[in-house]
């Protein structure tokens, strides 16, 4: 069969935990789950073609043109509950123009299967793993058979939603194909702190192995990919995509020492001189694995940090503290690797002491970036069933019912507003970014002229937004 696997683009939510201007700028990454997918429908025999109408700004109309060029029998979507509606508005437009089924998959079917197939745009749900669900499904529709029996499948019976469990087998890590990126537009990836072209993101794990309060992965099927594996990947990628640059994203790189031992000493070996980032807990790493991370190619690490006040990190779930957090970004800086810190406010326990705390121990620990949210309860997570314990409803199910962006999702683990919230959020940001010593620093540190203006444009438009809120 033809398949189109389409991701659309996705804009600022009004709910969202990032500040405007860091949802629209900090990233602009391959959909790199799409790319499995499209790996596995290419490994079962199937035409797949990815358009990446965000990195390309392709409207419905100009996507709806290259797809009913390819004419494909099927269009597939990845949906998570953020932006699940963005995903019905395009689904929607493309169910009017074009002669396809549509299917959709990701973590909002699983969390909310009928409330998602309750949208006609959809022909068919799948929630679990796509490796042997979608070409089981793909098998019945060309055969003309019944796909009712296929693990995982969300349909239509009547006026009735059907909803399939998932298969219960778990396929390892190495055993899917790798992401099919020779149908994304590699060129035209970045980060707000990449510096070198081809940029793209590697996955090591899926889910963490911890228990974070604020995390939708949190101590949760955990599974690991082998160094070989990884590092097949990526001499894929450095030969055949010219990739120089990659992000780990997954939650916790470090967990798993001998696995960095042993990748850092397959790239070494192979001379994949692809420089990388990843994300760590402050507690994983030391001097020596640094030493190591570095002379494999590792030039940033994201650290979580959240906060500086211990009764907020205790409630948190975190399991660190702040002598460990001091320790991990000296001994990042001493390795000559970038350091950029996660945090967040209106945990629980934050007040405005603890929060402007916070603020001015980020600025006294030379972090080269910072990201700063506010604590939302994200679907599926603890703080998520603290809210409808609190309230007898779940704000993300309605959402996904009625696509209101302007309800009101609780956060009763803190007396802290939105509006006060938000207003901690951009002052931790322009506090730390707009320090003289701070820009001079990093000019320094620029290697592009794309980078410069990367730069340049995100300032500015942080200026223009501070004006529009009155704080400029």
């Amino acid at each position: 069969m033809r398949v189109v696997l389409v991701h659309c683009p996705f804009d600022h939510r009004d709910f969202s935990e990032n500040l405007k201007v860091v949802d629209e700028e900090f990233c602009l990454a391959p959909p790199v789950i799409l790319a499995y997918v499209a790996a596995i429908l290419e490994k079962a025999g199937h035409d797949v073609i990815i358009v990446d109408a965000n990195a390309l700004k392709l409207s419905r109309e100009q996507a709806s043109a290259v797809i009913r060029q390819f004419a494909p029998d099927i269009i597939g979507f990845r949906a998570d509950t953020y932006w699940f509606h963005r995903v019905v508005e395009w689904a929607s437009y493309f169910k009017a123009h074009l002669k396809a089924r549509i299917i959709v998959g990701g973590p909002n079917i699983a969390l909310y299967p009928k409330e998602s197939l309750s949208y006609g745009c959809f022909d068919y749900g799948l929630s679990g793993e796509a490796n042997g669900s979608l070409p089981a499904l793909l098998a019945c529709l060309e055969g003309g058979t019944s796909p009712g029996a296929v693990e995982g499948l969300v349909y239509r019976s009547g006026a009735n939603i059907v909803v399939n469990p998932p298969s219960e087998q778990v396929t390892g890590f190495d055993d899917y194909p790798f992401p099919a990126r020779h149908l994304l537009p590699n060129h035209l990836y970045s980060s707000f702190t990449s510096q070198r072209k081809n940029f793209s993101i590697v996955l090591t794990s899926i889910g963490c192995p911890y228990e974070c309060n604020f995390c939708a992965i949190s101590g949760r099927n955990f599974r690991h990919r082998s160094a070989g594996n990884v590092a097949d990947e990526i001499e894929r990628c450095y030969k055949d995509q010219d990739i120089r640059e990659i992000d780990f994203f997954s939650a916790s790189f470090f967990f798993n020492r001998p696995f960095v031992v042993e990748l850092c000493g397959e790239l070494i070996k192979r001379k994949i001189r692809v420089e990388w980032s990843c994300r760590s807990r402050v507690d994983q790493v030391d001097q020596g694995i640094l030493k190591q991370a570095y002379q494999a190619g590792c030039r940033k690490i994201y650290y979580g940090i959240e906060s500086s006040s211990p009764d907020v990190l205790s409630r948190t779930s975190k399991g660190i503290n702040v002598e460990q957090v001091r320790e991990a970004v000296r001994w990042t800086r001493e390795a000559k690797i970038g350091a950029l810190g996660f945090f967040m406010v209106g945990n629980s326990g934050d007040t405005r002491e603890s929060i402007l705390a916070t603020i001015d121990f980020a600025k006294g620990l030379e972090l080269d970036y910072v990201q700063v949210c506010r604590t939302i309860a994200k679907p599926d997570t603890q703080l998520n069933s603290l809210v409808i314990s609190c309230t007898g409803k779940d704000p993300w199910r309605e959402y996904v019912r009625d696509g209101n962006e302007r309800r009101d999702f609780p956060s009763p683990w803190t007396s802290l507003s939105r509006e006060e919230l938000d207003g901690y959020v951009d002052r931790f940001y322009r506090e730390f970014y707009f320090r003289p010593s701070y820009i001079v620093r990093r000019i320094l540190k620029i290697r592009s002229l794309e980078e410069l203006f990367r730069y340049v444009r995100v300032g500015l438009r942080w200026v223009l937004a501070g004006k529009e809120r009155g704080r400029g």
